[in-house]
């Protein structure tokens, strides 16, 4: 019997269809052998042992990788456990985001809940393959039965839809390989087998009373009827050890493939962000002799960034919406998931064994901040810049959050996108020298643009407008910008927009010479030292003016403003120009009525739209304009382009280098519209810039929100 647990042991760790073969044979020669008593526990023994192999290889593999996640740095994701609970309803149970796509939302929610109804079907078979019984409430359960033959078919069906979705009419962004296949092919044998184990069982008249409930195994069993009992039962063992040797594969194939996420997903939905969609992290800068922040190596991530490179799916819709990636720049979000996971199963296994054998090596080395390992087999480089990631590919990301918004499992991104870049700019090593320029500016100025406010345009005296100093009782604060304040382009939008709050009677000011930058910019970049201290600055000057409701034009100064500077104490009733406007229609306090006639397309700006999930306003605002014809880009609202501003590009691409900014302004001119409305000034002023790189400025105009509602007033 040892010779032949271990024939069967080999056989499995080489191929599946030589397993099959070899229970098939077992299973016919035990048959003519008929009823010696050796024969229940030959194959008692087999399947055990192969079970107790290939389950203990899966659970010492998702074990493993469960410590090289704990390698991470503490973060807490249990907090709020009912708005948890409600989205992982919501987004597992109910696929919501996999149903953005209906059909493949359908295909892969009848593989999912087939394969959670088959579960308890496993055991079940188990009791009836081996000891000629089932288990109560499950075997013996019509409801459950007939439940199970549904989805069984669903399965089928579902695994055919994937199939052929991945052969015939293949989507761009989703890519093939021999796994992908192989475990598709599995599945539908698992399904497949059961079926008709359970027909070869009612033809045998075993569990006959139960027919009724399970069609799909009442027409195998009637199919069967004319054949010999003998030749039945010897198929119902063949189906039944193919059955079980494709779990077994399953479990040794799935560790090591992207289909783990089958382990992790579930729980890394459940830990998804609860803060604002638009804030990042706000790093504790507890240690004034830490000069460095942000991640250099795998260790400086936490686990939660490191658990999301093992729940990633690799399905590709990130890529397909990403516009670094669309338009051929270097970031490429799905690879940014799949890289980490290769560096962590290279470095992980290093980590720990320094940890458990010489840990007072292991602390010196992670003070020192090497950056690599030397191993038995070479030496492996352990720095996440440089060696994981090109700092192209770090820079060129534009911070649209559209990967975030599309993935099925809630994966964030630009988490780790912002530590990488917040570790390159405290350490000072390779920062670019438009970045330098752009921190050197607002370190000194307090705006990006370097530009001196006591020397430089005073705008609030240029459009009339009063400061807070001057009308402390006003009942809003304009915070204009930096953008409004030093760029001719935004600076037009912004006197449309004071030229509109005038004529409506709003009670507002300005800071005037005493506004400082939101610092966004910064945070972007990377330098969360100096956003903290314009942050700290700009909340201790707002609540000293008694400040309550803020005005913005400038959707990253409303975001930031909105959702980032509660981190600091700073909370307050932040309102966009676009939603503003809209609200002054509704009330009557303005009227259109001069007619434009203009075909106009609406830019949704990511930081407004996908962040804070305003899109109706400005199109409002559009239709309630007399000869205004809105004609909406290919990709608009939720699936909107970025226009390549985000994320400090603004300072770094402009002109020819701006691929994202030329792919969306070739998306605005395909729709023959003669303006092009934004709700941003970094998107007016890319936008306009890209469409003069085109060499069609004089047919198409980029106009702001509020100077486009000005014309008809």
């Amino acid at each position: 019997m040892i010779r032949l647990m271990c024939r069967a042991n080999f056989v499995f760790s080489q191929s599946l269809p030589g397993i099959i073969f070899c229970m098939a044979g077992i299973s016919f020669a035990v048959k003519d052998q008929a009823l010696t008593e050796r024969k229940g526990k030959v194959e008692i023994y087999i399947f055990f042992v192969l079970m107790v192999i290939s389950l203990g290889y899966f659970l010492c593999e998702v074990y493993w990788r469960c410590r090289y996640i704990k390698l991470g740095r503490p973060e807490n994701r249990f907090d709020r456990p009912l708005e948890r609970w409600k989205y992982f309803l919501t987004h597992v149970a109910g696929q919501k985001k996999i149903m953005n796509k209906p059909l493949f939302g359908f295909l892969h929610g009848f593989i999912m809940c087939g394969f959670c109804v088959l579960l308890p079907g496993i055991p079940n078979m188990v009791a009836e393959g081996l000891f000629k019984t089932s288990i109560p409430y499950i075997g013996d359960n019509p409801g459950y039965l007939f439940i199970k033959d549904i989805f069984i078919a669903l399965i089928i069906f579902g695994i055919g839809g994937s199939f052929l979705r991945r052969v015939v009419k293949k989507p761009v962004w989703l890519k093939n390989t021999p796994v992908v296949f192989v475990i598709l092919g599995l599945i539908l044998v698992i399904a497949i087998t059961e079926v008709l184990f359970h027909g070869t069982r009612l033809a045998l008249g075993e569990g006959a009373a139960l027919s009724g409930a399970a069609p799909l195994a009442a027409a195998v069993s009637r199919f069967l009827e004319g054949f010999n009992e003998n030749a039945i039962h010897a198929a119902g063992m063949f189906f039944w050890w193919t059955h079980y040797l494709a779990i077994f594969s399953l479990l040794f194939i799935i560790p090591h493939s992207k289909h783990l996420h089958m382990v992790f997903a579930p729980f890394n939905t459940y830990w998804h962000s609860l803060e604002p969609k638009g804030a990042l992290r706000k790093i504790q800068f507890d240690d004034e002799n830490v000069k460095t922040y942000g991640a250099s190596k795998l260790e400086d991530l936490t686990w939660k960034q490191l658990f999301e490179a093992y729940a990633c799916v690799k399905c590709g819709r990130c890529d397909e919406i990403c516009p670094a990636h669309q338009s051929e720049e270097p970031t490429k979000p799905k690879r940014f998931n799949g890289r980490l996971r290769n560096h962590i199963e290279k470095i992980a296994p290093v980590l720990l064994n320094r940890k458990v054998w010489h840990p007072k090596a292991a602390k010196q080395k992670a003070a020192e901040g090497s950056i690599s390992y030397k191993t038995k087999k070479g030496v492996k480089k352990k720095n996440l810049i440089g060696d994981v990631y090109e700092e192209e590919f770090i820079w060129s990301c534009a911070t649209c959050g559209g990967c975030m918004e599309t993935c099925p499992i809630s994966i964030e991104h630009t988490s780790r996108l912002f530590d990488l870049r917040r570790y390159i700019v405290s350490s000072g090593k390779n920062v670019p020298g438009k970045i330098k320029q752009a921190i050197a500016g607002m370190e000194n100025y307090g705006n990006p643009w370097g530009v001196s406010r006591e020397t430089g345009y005073d705008l609030a005296k240029e459009l009339e407008m009063p400061t807070l100093a001057e009308k402390p009782d006003a009942q809003y604060l304009y915070f204009v910008g930096c953008a409004g304040s030093f760029d001719e382009t935004a600076g037009r939008a912004a006197a449309a927009f004071v030229n509109i709050l005038k004529k409506a009677g709003v009670s507002f000011a300005v800071l005037g010479r005493e506004e400082w930058c939101c610092g966004e910019t910064a945070r972007r970049m990377g330098n969360e030292h100096l956003f903290q201290r314009i942050a700290q600055k700009n909340v201790s000057l707002f609540n000293k003016l008694n400040v309550k409701n803020i005005l913005t034009a400038c959707t990253h100064c409303f975001n930031t403003l909105k959702n980032e500077y509660p981190q600091f104490g700073g909370r307050y009733k932040v309102i966009p120009h676009s939603v503003f406007l809209a609200g002054l229609l509704h009330e009557g306090r303005i009227k259109p009525g001069k007619s434009i006639g203009k075909i106009i397309t609406c830019h949704d700006s990511c930081y407004l739209g996908r962040y804070n999930n305003l899109y109706n306003e400005p199109r409002e605002i559009l239709k309630s304009i007399p000869g205004v014809r809105l004609a909406e880009m290919p990709r608009s609202r939720e699936k909107s382009f970025c226009c390549g501003a985000g994320g400090g590009r603004f300072w770094m691409k402009s002109g020819p280098e701006n691929l994202i900014g030329q792919n969306r302004a070739g998306e605005a001119l395909s729709t023959g519209a003669e303006v092009v409305c934004t709700t941003c000034p970094y998107c007016l002023a890319t936008l306009s810039e890209q469409i003069k790189v085109k060499g069609v400025n004089n047919s198409i105009k980029t106009l702001d929100i509020a100077e486009i509602l000005e014309m008809s007033l």
